[in-house]
């Protein structure tokens, strides 16, 4: 009796013949199944059930406390089957003819199932274990061998624990009913034990990782172009650690550290030039081996990665590095200038802003716009700039409407609520200068409705007591400071509304404040109230509604279009978003984009005036106050979709529900804020219908590069603020004991673990990943979020096989 678990949410549950053959025919997972070979998307694997052939499980706790034979290895009972996973095969169907065409009986090899895996690249063969064969990584070896060279055993499938994805029905090569009722007792007391102990290497090939001493070459290891041993000559001097001393194994540790930094995890090579120092061989001269020191390394790097998102070499090493090669350690491996000024809190993000911005200015070749809006900044200013006026631009499309792939049935309208943070006198005067160009043709028709506002008020203070009171005009006016009442606020939003194709369509409110202070302070006082649970509402035009009894108010319900842009700063947003309301759920609905410090640097004099520019702005802000209609914008939904799918793969594979929260929302910023901009470039395929222009366009890969920087940037900068706010919301929410688990670590300790040019086999290695297909998986993550490219095809012991690099730019 083997058993399944439906989903890494679910304990295990035993498997008879009826289950079996009730999950292999089922509708839903052979459609999943070949959705999957079509698409390559990994996430309909994993909503795959799964069978674990090779053991069951006792019961134990889960990580939130449910009782159940959850799939532990501490846990294994082994059933006595061995479990073979032959990945990346082109035709399974053949190879497993090949067999049948030798004459392999394959039931007198003990083998009772075969299947092709859910990729339609691979075969599953479960057979009978044999004692004489040893544990399970051994029998697969014995078999591969009875099978024939051209079968190659992956070592990542040593563990008693491992799954196996369902097939479809149609995908069974061969079974024998003994699979169903198949025991080895005596298997499963040999070995059970050790497998719960976690002692599931191969018992046929005892051997250390490396071997010790490591073969020296007289080949230098170079790190970046410069030679390992100069650099560390530098760092000792003529201070080398001694006997007399007693430092030399601390010394050793801390080097270990370093040079695992700089050599990118490459064990062998840290242990040759470990090794190379005289000191360190009088430590092995005395029994200390250097794979037990590396291995101490490791485990300490990975401690501080824990804390530290990104490492650096020791102090002292980072001082060899410049005295060496003239250039700081950032220089070298970043391209960037060292500050030792104040900088943003992450270093990280401080270098991504460069980045997006260098891209900002990339794409402003075909959105020339871009040129304008960021027109005296700096480049790590450039994403405030992008987001302001995206959302002050996609406000003037207010009669545009874009179909989400979240109920396509509902046409979605174009919202945004931004914020932009930086220190006082950080630059966040651009703001004004975009709100005054951009909501140019809002302000101006808004003048109609103030005037016919205030001449009814000055009537109204004018009239005598008994003489007939004039009508409130109802007029149009969409643009609202901070300071502004409920009533006056609800009544202009129900106000604003004009027939489009037919149909009425709310327009959208519009506040800009330079100040987020200010628009906290007055939410303390009446005018403001209920304001926050509109600025909840606003981001999905929810349903809102209002019954008090005064006049002035009228009972009425209505529907939230407002588009809020604010400039703070951190302070500010600590008021605004913080741990006490963050379950709110206002942190996801924001775009919250960091103005970085000028770090004492002057802004660029400029003598002088640039009309054009601004004029340029004016003469767009006035054509797209004047669009409307369904964008043709499919395909970057679609998009958007497999880019959030990969994320929540990522968030799946790291168990961060908040990664999950902060990832669900990005995908309406990404195409919000974009769509200006592209119905911008593709303004010649609009048409005009009376005073609106409308039409349909085709997007390209130009486009979706805009819309996925925005929403690259939206999720970096969610992470930024509120990632461990979410991290603490959903660790209180549990009350789980771990609160300082670093959901994250394991995809960013994978790609930093990553040389710079690596295979399939680093990534298994490096990713702890269990099989060459799971590596493939995320190598086409990685791809397809241009974290890495392809080097170079080379063969290796006659097999075809691809090496990879890094792009440079960094996971976020």
């Amino acid at each position: 009796m083997f058993c399944y678990q439906k989903n890494f949410s679910n304990p295990t549950l035993p498997v008879d013949e009826a289950q079996f053959w009730a999950l292999v025919k089922g509708t839903k997972w052979n459609e999943n199944i070949d959705k999957y070979r079509e698409t390559g998307d990994a996430a309909l694997k994993r909503k795959l059930p799964a069978f674990i052939f090779q053991a069951t499980f006792d019961e134990t706790t889960s990580a939130k406390g449910r009782l159940g034979a959850w799939r532990k290895q501490a846990a294994t009972r082994l059933t006595g089957l061995v479990v073979m996973d032959l990945d990346h095969i082109e035709n399974p169907l053949t190879l497993y003819q090949g067999w049948i065409d030798k004459g392999l009986d394959l039931k007198a090899l003990g083998i009772v199932l075969v299947y092709i895996t859910p990729s339609g690249k691979g075969l599953k063969i479960v057979f009978k274990a044999r004692l004489d064969w040893g544990n399970l990584i051994d029998n697969q070896h014995a078999m591969a061998k009875l099978l024939g060279d051209e079968v190659v055993v992956d070592e990542a499938c040593k563990d008693s624990s491992r799954m196996s994805y369902i097939c479809k029905y149609t995908d069974i090569l061969f079974i024998d009913k003994e699979l169903f009722s198949y025991e080895n007792q005596e298997y499963a007391e040999r070995y059970t034990a050790l497998y719960r102990d976690g002692r599931s290497q191969s018992e046929s090939a005892n051997l250390p990782e490396t071997s010790t001493p490591i073969e020296h070459s007289n080949e230098p290891v170079m790190w970046r172009g410069y030679d390992v041993q100069c650099i560390i000559d530098k760092r000792y001097g003529d201070k080398l650690p001694c006997r007399e001393d007693r430092n030399r194994h601390n010394e050793s540790l801390k080097l270990a550290s370093d040079l695992l930094t700089l050599l990118d995890g490459d064990r062998v090579d840290v242990q040759r030039v470990l090794e190379k120092q005289t000191w360190v061989q009088e430590l092995i001269s005395e029994g200390e081996r250097m794979e037990n020191t590396i291995s101490s390394a490791v485990e300490h790097k990975r401690d501080k990665e824990k804390k530290f998102l990104n490492q650096l070499p020791s102090k002292p090493m980072l001082e060899a590095i410049q005295e060496v090669t003239g250039k700081t350690y950032q220089e070298i491996t970043k391209g960037t200038k060292a500050s030792t000024a104040a900088v943003l809190k992450d270093d990280t993000m401080a270098q991504m802003l460069w980045e997006w911005g260098e891209e900002i200015e990339a794409l402003s070749e075909y959105y020339p716009a871009l040129k304008d809006v960021c027109k005296g900044l700096k480049h790590n200013q450039y994403p405030a700039a992008l987001f302001v006026a995206g959302g002050l631009l996609m406000t003037l499309m207010t009669r545009c409407t874009y179909r989400f792939y979240h109920r396509p049935e509902e046409l979605r309208r174009l919202n945004n609520s931004t914020l932009i943070i930086g220190d006082p006198a950080s630059g966040k005067s651009f703001a004004t200068r975009l709100f005054k160009l951009l909501a140019a043709p809002i302000i101006e028709a808004d003048k109609v409705g103030k005037e016919a506002i205030n001449a009814y008020r000055e009537q109204m203070r004018t009239k005598g007591a008994n003489k007939e009171k004039p009508k409130k005009p109802k007029v149009i006016v969409r643009v609202h400071p901070a300071r502004t009442s409920n009533a006056q606020f609800i009544q202009d939003m129900v106000n604003s509304v004009e027939e489009v194709d037919g149909e009425p369509m709310q327009l959208h409110m519009l506040t800009f404040d330079t100040e987020l202070d200010n628009t906290i302070c007055v939410q303390k006082g009446g005018s403001w109230i209920d304001k926050q649970s509109m600025e909840l509402k606003a981001f999905h035009n929810e349903e809102d509604g209002q019954a008090y009894s005064n006049n002035d108010s009228i009972l009425q319900d209505f529907f939230v279009t407002w588009n809020y842009i604010y400039t703070g700063t951190p302070i500010a947003l600590k008021k605004k978003v913080n741990a006490q309301n963050f379950g709110s759920g206002l942190a996801t609905r924001l775009t919250c984009i960091p103005l970085p410090a000028t770090n004492f640097k002057m802004m660029s004099r400029e003598s002088n005036v640039d009309y054009d520019s601004d004029n340029r702005l004016k003469e767009w802000a006035k054509k797209l106050d004047r669009t409307k209609g369904e964008l043709s914008v499919q395909k970057l939904v679609d998009e958007l979709y497999d880019w959030t799918a990969r994320r929540m793969a990522d968030a799946e594979e790291n168990d961060s529900k908040a990664d999950e929260m902060l990832l669900k929302r990005c995908a309406y910023h990404g195409l919000n804020f974009s769509a200006p901009f592209i119905v911008m470039r593709h303004w010649g395929d609009l048409h005009q219908e009376g005073n609106y222009w409308c039409g349909t366009f085709e997007t390209d890969e130009i486009d979706w590069r805009l819309a996925e920087l925005i929403v690259n940037i939206q999720y970096a900068c969610q992470r930024y603020y509120f990632g461990a706010m979410a991290e603490t919301y959903f660790d209180n929410k549990l009350k789980d004991v771990s609160v300082n688990v670093q959901r994250r670590q394991k995809t960013y300790e994978g790609f930093e673990r990553l040389p710079d040019v690596f295979t399939t086999d680093d990534v298994v290695r490096c990713f702890q990943l269990k099989s060459a297909a799971t590596a493939y998986m995320r190598i086409s993550r990685l791809t397809k979020d241009r974290l890495i490219e392809k080097a170079e095809d080379y063969v290796e012991d006659g097999c075809a096989k691809v090496r990879y690099r890094k792009t440079g730019l960094l996971m976020i």
